[in-house]
């Protein structure tokens, strides 16, 4: 109920308890009723969610253990939502920055039974809720909705049984596609029917709103402060807000390629491979440091060992290496392998053209670029050819576990191993070395295509380089 008279909106204790609600701020107070005398107390307070028609609002309300109503929303939620109650038309017009809704005060539907139908082709994407135009044979009014079976049951989508209000024949309601699978409801397609109210009928006006609550939980319960925040980074150039969540979803759903904070070691069916024929093995006495220089190749190699992008090695092999200071003063760590890939058989894989590669992307409407992490550091050596990789330095002997810079085959055996694991991708998807784009020619469909791109690279462990992804 709405009440003017209501400086703050109210719950009853009962009611609440019927919903899966935020935990109670048990600050208990005393309000004075209307009549500026009468006293009652409220138990605390708890942010409740509110979906009127299609709309989602959101109020802070006192817990009450009696009240007249379920649930009364006073001039804090009617200011909040620039809330008009227009006694002439006997209608609730409602606002917010992205939409607006109208509520009959007063329902005359005679009695009816109508079948709903979708008002145009929707795409539901993996985990993706989306509000959805729908049509009846009832111009207006307010009826009692219910959810196909066929979409429930079947397609596994969830929609809420609820109460839609009628105008020009149309409404909205919201469809949640809980699956990791992309949904298609065409044109037409029957929704649900809508039954006119009946005086006998007890229907709460509490709902259950938190419908995401579940499923979300699935992807997103190791979701850490440094993706989200990198996730909200990547997608904040966004206008629409609609495609603004959707986008979110996906790139949630994947997190953890959006994890700056460790440092990890892809899994891929395929690892480098070096190969040298019969050759001995190549042999090189460490460069000589400055004190500065090998204090800075010790931290280094410290940290390459706690990410295990090294290990301690015993082979015949070594390679020197050396330091070259960089623009902001830290170290470049460089291996010299030209006597290694004197002796290593030439890898002939080919990379893109890059003339071609224009044109083949070119005219799409919507593009991604990925960026890989540290692209060569998270490719794996193949386990027998690891001690080839040998550096020397005054603090002992290495090996690589992961693809070195330098290496004579590095940037072939990337472009391989990446593009055989995108090949199922390969109609919108083009990689070139650790750059992936994907383009499509829609929004729905490019949300798609970088769902089955994220997929892929999230299954073998990848990591992305945010602040060069776009």
């Amino acid at each position: 109920m709405f009440d003017t008279g209501s400086t703050k909106s109210f719950i009853n204790k009962t009611a609440l308890a019927r919903t899966k609600h935020l935990p109670l701020d048990k600050n208990k107070q005393q309000y004075v009723m209307a009549d500026g005398y009468t006293k009652f107390e409220v138990n605390g307070t708890v942010k409740i969610f509110i979906e009127l028609n299609h709309i989602k609002t959101n109020i802070i309300v006192g817990v009450v253990n009696s009240l007249c109503m379920d649930c009364i929303l006073g001039m804090d939620y009617l200011n909040k939502y620039k809330i008009n109650l227009n006694n002439k038309h006997k209608q609730v017009q409602i606002y917010t920055p992205t939409d607006t809704t109208t509520l009959p005060m007063e329902n005359h539907v005679p009695k009816t039974r109508t079948v709903c139908r979708l008002v145009q082709f929707i795409y539901l994407g993996p985990y993706q809720e989306r509000k959805v135009k729908i049509r009846s044979s009832v111009f207006s009014g307010q009826l009692l909705f219910s959810p196909a079976y066929r979409l429930l049951k079947i397609q596994g989508l969830m929609i809420t049984y609820s109460l839609i209000c009628f105008q020009n024949y149309e409404t909205w309601i919201s469809i949640y596609n809980p699956t990791y699978k992309p949904c298609y409801l065409y044109e037409n397609a029957i929704v649900g029917v809508a039954t006119s109210l009946d005086s006998s009928m007890n229907i709460s006006t509490v709902l259950n709103l938190n419908i995401k609550e579940k499923n979300d939980n699935d992807y997103t319960h190791s979701l850490t402060n440094n993706s989200e925040h990198n996730i909200h980074t990547l997608s904040q150039h966004m206008q629409d807000p609609q495609q603004l969540n959707d986008l979110i979803i996906i790139l949630k759903k994947h997190h953890p390629l959006f994890d700056t904070s460790t440092i990890t070691i892809a899994e891929t069916p395929t690892p480098h491979t070096i190969c040298t024929g019969d050759n001995p093995p190549t042999t090189s006495r460490p460069y000589p440091q400055t004190i500065e220089k090998q204090n800075a190749t010790f931290d280094i190699i410290q940290q390459m060992l706690k990410h295990k992008q090294i290990r301690a090695s015993h082979s015949q092999y070594s390679a020197p290496i050396l330091l070259i200071k960089k623009r902001d003063g830290a170290y470049r760590f460089i291996v010299d392998y030209r006597k290694l890939n004197n002796i290593t058989i030439q890898d002939n894989y080919p990379l893109p053209n890059l003339e071609q590669t224009i044109q083949m992307v070119g005219g799409h409407q919507y593009y991604t670029k990925l960026d890989l992490r540290s692209g060569y550091f998270q490719i794996p050596i193949l386990d027998k050819d690891k001690h080839k990789t040998a550096f020397i330095t005054v603090h002992g002997l290495y090996e690589f576990n992961v693809l070195a810079q330098g290496l004579k085959n590095s940037p072939p055996s990337f472009q391989r191993i990446m593009s055989n694991l995108l090949l199922p991708c390969k109609n919108f998807c083009l990689v070139y070395l650790d750059d992936i784009l994907v383009y499509s020619d829609s929004f729905h469909q490019h949300l798609n295509h970088l769902n089955q791109v994220l997929a892929i690279l999230n299954k073998h462990k990848f990591q992305l380089n945010p602040q060069k992804c776009e």
